[in-house]
């Protein structure tokens, strides 16, 4: 997995590319951080570039949920296509996500 992060106004956003995995946890830690920096009411994951996600990589993005949901922050799952939509909509994933 490789992702990059930027402030937009009020949002924030995460571009992640590849594949996202169980062996992407450590590097899923340095996405945390940078959120908890940011202090953004909405957090974007922009996963147009994202080819493949299991489901550690579901549990990683629920751990943000979670979390954001105890600070009244929202979290966007943008661009999915391909296995990850199939992912999104087979976890149901819009019950705990804004989906856009």
């Amino acid at each position: 997995m490789e992702y990059a992060c930027e402030s937009k106004g009020n949002e924030f956003h995460i571009r992640v590319s590849g594949r996202m995995t169980h062996a992407d946890h450590r590097g899923f830690r340095g996405i945390l951080g940078s959120i908890n920096e940011a202090g953004s009411d909405r957090i974007v994951f922009d996963l147009d570039q994202a080819d493949f996600l299991d489901s550690s990589a579901l549990g990683m993005l629920l751990i943000v949920r979670d979390a954001a949901v105890q600070q009244q922050r929202v979290v966007v799952l943008k661009g999915a296509s391909g296995q990850v939509e199939k992912l999104i909509a087979i976890g149901k994933l819009h019950k705990y996500f804004e989906i856009a």
